[in-house]
């Protein structure tokens, strides 16, 4: 039963691209911050898309968990310019309207594609405090990962390299190849590069709109600051995981394993989104140099065309077709996230791009499996200095072989594996931002709601109830 404003707590409004059923990093951190502020006694409610073949722009609204979760209805359809990306009159006009609906003490967005960035200042003009977290680096890039088509790992959003990106990427939105000569905010563009020039600004400028923005490690602030965001406004709040849980979860499911499987596997798994800027190829091609015996690798995870490129994946595909020590699983629910790890002896992160954090490595350790990851971006830390893996330049092909064949050796895997690392916890990373919302709330209406604990303190619950993790 939905409490009502009388009630301790806040109203709090998620912005999302996804929610729960729906695969993805982004889509199980939202869930698993929504579930520790319902436990905590806030009120919790998202609007996402519904890439459906509904009416455009219509909603559909249902209960997920403790979360009213409502879809708006986008494919992303009527997109005529690449200013469309970052300004959507319809979209922002459905937002508003959502947000205004119910009660609401502050509004937190995870990711706005599909809404456009113009929602930002939409949403403060309303009166509203707000707040976001920088998933991706979708408001400098709109391919989201500083990734250009060529595979070349970019570390600023300049307009003369954007623009030849854009054009092969969308050419239906970039004045040379047929799109609109319309900027942001209806000003004219009469090239690629002013086009570029423009849909980057205009999003930096609506990054001025949120009273707070959170990155998920440093490494990523740092991008933004390069890119022109102050130091200052940006607050790092790395992501939790459910760590007790998943950790309890994967020795009960481990040890059914182990009494099960008589093969001599060793299995290093590849877990999460299959896209260019994860190096999954690249680890491909090493491990077949590698040629380990008993070495597989495990892949689980979305295969999407990458901005409509399938090239990629149907590599992969391919050589999984032909090399039957390349296993390739499919999407996986979080709910089986347990069952996955617990068939693995350790997990691979080869990113190219900078990654924002390393959510399936991480989530590795929770269970107390090494790690293999790239030097990109925050997924050196994980590895914590050698002590709970390896950690290879993202494009030294000849050290991915190396760390390959040093992890197929049992006596650096236990050694490994004896190393205790504990991932910050779902419960920790709520309180951090549950101190930043009411910091937020009472700086801009004066004072803050009825909360039945000090914002920031207190112990988690103890043993929640199970299942999250299917068993």
């Amino acid at each position: 039963m939905r409490l009502t404003k009388k009630d301790p707590g806040l109203d709090i409004a998620f912005i999302c691209h996804g929610w729960y059923p729906d695969v993805g990093g982004v889509e199980s951190h939202s869930r698993d911050l929504a579930r520790e502020l319902s436990r905590r006694g806030h009120r919790v409610r998202a609007l996402c898309l519904d890439y459906s073949e509904r009416e455009p722009y219509s909603i559909s609204t249902s209960t997920v968990e403790d979360v009213q979760v409502s879809r708006m209805a986008y494919r992303y359809h009527d997109h005529q310019a690449l200013a469309d990306l970052v300004d959507n009159a319809k979209a922002r006009e459905i937002l508003l309207d959502w947000v205004n609906a119910s009660p609401c003490d502050i509004v937190h967005v995870q990711h706005i594609t599909g809404f456009g960035t113009s929602v930002l200042p939409a949403i403060r003009d309303a009166g509203k405090p707000l707040v976001m977290t920088l998933h991706d680096y979708w408001a400098l890039c709109p391919r989201g990962q500083m990734l250009d088509t060529e595979g070349r790992v970019t570390l600023t959003p300049e307009p003369e390299a954007c623009a030849e990106c854009l054009t092969k990427t969308w050419p239906h939105l970039m004045p040379s190849t047929g799109g609109d000569k319309r900027g942001p905010g209806g000003s004219v563009v009469e090239t690629d590069i002013d086009a570029a020039r423009e849909r980057t600004s205009f999003a930096l400028t609506s990054l001025e709109a949120p009273h707070q923005l959170f990155t998920p490690s440093q490494a990523a602030k740092d991008v933004y600051v390069r890119a022109g965001v102050p130091d200052e406004r940006i607050l790092v709040v790395p992501n939790g995981i459910d760590v007790d849980e998943l950790s309890s979860s994967v020795r009960r499911l481990r040890a059914v394993r182990e009494g099960d499987d008589s093969s001599d596997d060793i299995r290093l798994g590849v877990l999460g989104t299959l896209l260019p800027s994860k190096g999954c190829l690249e680890l491909i091609r090493a491990f077949q140099r590698a040629d380990v015996q008993d070495l597989t690798l495990e892949i689980h995870g979305n295969m999407p065309s990458y901005h409509g490129d399938s090239s990629y994946v149907d590599e992969i595909k391919r050589i999984a077709d032909e090399d039957g020590r390349v296993r390739i699983h499919g999407p996986y629910a979080h709910d089986r996230l347990a069952e996955i790890l617990a068939g693995l002896d350790g997990v691979a992160a080869p990113s190219r791009w900078c990654e924002v954090f390393g959510l399936t490595v991480r989530e590795a350790r929770a269970a107390g499996l090494p790690v293999l990851v790239s030097s990109a971006g925050d997924l050196a830390s994980v590895a914590a200095g050698g002590d709970a893996g390896v950690v290879v330049d993202a494009d030294d092909e000849d050290g991915w072989v190396e760390a390959l064949r040093t992890f197929a050796t049992y006596e650096r895997r236990a050694k490994w594996r004896r190393y205790k690392t504990k991932p910050r916890t779902s419960f920790d990373m709520m309180l951090q931002l549950e101190r930043a919302y009411a910091d937020v709330i009472e700086a801009e209406t004066g004072k803050l709601p009825p909360l039945s604990h000090t914002p920031g303190e207190g112990v988690a619950a103890p043993t929640r109830s199970r299942g999250l993790f299917g068993f």
